[in-house]
């Protein structure tokens, strides 16, 4: 199929809103992707700086993933629910020697919204009397009805109202304003160690810990969501060592399986599922997923961990990380007028943007010269942070490739009258209620059939 046939099927079949995207944009498609590249329908090659906001941590179609997952199909993908398999067991075993105290009763599910409804399940169930969750503002745990309710984003829940309303939100960083949340106790905290919804924070130091304390002075679940921090993203394995932190659960997915399956795990302490089996009766299967932790997914994952450890990838992220990060504000620094700040830490960074316009014209700009940024697709939010996460296993050439590309854009965007960019921001605002048709004149797409 060509192009427009392609486009044609998404607009009758899937999303008549990224049908009408694609055509306006006049943006290509992606055919493959090794390492750090990606190859479009056309052919040419761009250099991935998004990542899909952090899965591809290992860069794409890594051999030394692909050969065991490809073993592990030739011989059974998936079993039936609640049979064992030796990589299953293996996996397993690995994240409890990984992670820290006692974190090592791993459950899987297939998403990370999963993931966080099966925490937020087992914070109920520990403390029937304590309802109550506490949740960072602007933080993200998933878009769907469960994960929606401590979803740090308004905007996202409004069209699903009502939904749980014992759930607080925080400023992120603001521990007076923490600790008068959590009182004399709630049912969990939940906490990105690294802010990473429509913005990019990062915490003051000693903030989780503080945290922590907090949540085990008043009996309190402390729940990491490390979907986007963990398996080096942070320049740490997880970005929980920063802060020497021990939480009762820890969320991941995204890089687990470095891109070659969908997997998410939610990791409790022993000492939580005994207090859910012994003094509240629980049974475990009712916090499983039916079809979680299959071989093949499992397999996946353990190969990425393998493969993160032997090239020890969260060294490598914090090296080249700082080389990224300088350069970015060093660059940023002459254009006050566009980038407000550069936050980042590992290969985790990112500049936040004046406007949503000034956003979208240097997605498009560094996409001219082939690289693919992680546009953070909040429209609303009038500071959006575009993203920067490349493989881990980018070299320092692409990164200062990478630099030039954002030097020459910025100088690109300097040429243009600022009072262009406001009226920019108005239709990027109000695109999605905008005809169709005037879409396609003011971008100048002339045939639609």
């Amino acid at each position: 199929m060509n192009r427009e046939e392609v486009i044609e099927i998404c607009e009758k079949n899937w999303n008549p809103t990224a049908a009408t995207m694609y055509r306006i944009s006049h943006r290509t498609m992606e055919h493959s992707a090794h390492g750090q590249s990606v190859t479009d329908n056309e052919g040419n090659s761009f250099l991935d700086f998004a990542c899909s906001y952090g899965v591809f941590i290992v860069g794409h179609t890594q051999s030394y993933i692909q050969q065991a997952v490809q073993k592990q199909l030739d011989s059974i993908a998936i079993k039936p629910y609640g049979s064992c398999d030796e990589n299953t067991i293996k996996l397993m075993a690995k994240l409890a020697t990984m992670l820290p105290g006692d974190l090592n009763r791993s459950y899987f599910c297939n998403s990370g919204a999963e993931a966080i409804e099966l925490a937020m399940r087992a914070a109920l169930a520990a403390n029937p009397k304590r309802q109550k969750m506490v949740i960072i503002s602007n933080s993200y745990h998933g878009k769907t009805l469960g994960s929606l309710n401590i979803l740090g984003q308004t905007g996202h829940k409004e069209p699903f109202t009502p939904l749980m309303n014992n759930v607080e939100h925080v400023p992120f960083g603001d521990i007076v304003a923490m600790k008068k949340a959590i009182g004399d106790g709630v049912a969990a905290v939940f906490i990105e160690p690294v802010l990473g919804g429509p913005y990019l924070e990062i915490p003051p130091a000693g903030y989780i810990k503080q945290i922590e304390c907090l949540c085990r002075e008043t009996g309190s679940l402390l729940i990491a969501d490390e979907i986007q921090t963990a398996f080096g993203r942070s320049g740490k394995m997880f970005a929980i060592e920063y802060d020497n932190v021990v939480p009762d659960m820890i969320i991941l997915s995204k890089g687990l399986t470095g891109g070659h399956a969908a997997i998410a795990v939610t990791v409790m302490s022993a000492e939580l599922e005994r207090k859910l089996i012994e003094e509240q009766g629980l049974d475990p299967q009712v916090l499983t997923s039916g079809s979680g932790g299959n071989p093949f997914n499992n397999t996946a994952a353990l190969s990425a961990i393998e493969f993160i450890e032997q090239q020890d990838l969260p060294a490598r992220a914090e090296h080249l990380g700082t080389r990224l990060l300088t350069g970015m504000r060093r660059i940023s620094a002459i254009y006050p007028q566009f980038i407000l700040d550069v936050p980042g830490i590992g290969l985790m960074t990112g500049l936040k943007c004046v406007s949503p316009a000034v956003e979208t014209a240097i997605t498009i700009e560094m996409g001219k010269q082939n690289i693919h940024l992680g546009h953070s697709m909040n429209e609303k939010e009038n500071h959006p942070v575009l993203r920067f996460y490349p493989p881990l296993t980018v070299t320092e050439q692409e990164i200062d490739h990478c630099l030039s590309a954002l030097e020459v854009t910025l100088q690109r965007l300097e040429k243009r009258p600022l009072f262009i960019f406001k009226i920019m921001n108005q239709l990027i605002k109000r695109q999605y209620k905008m005809p169709k048709s005037l879409l396609y004149k003011l971008t100048g797409v002339k045939k639609v059939s």
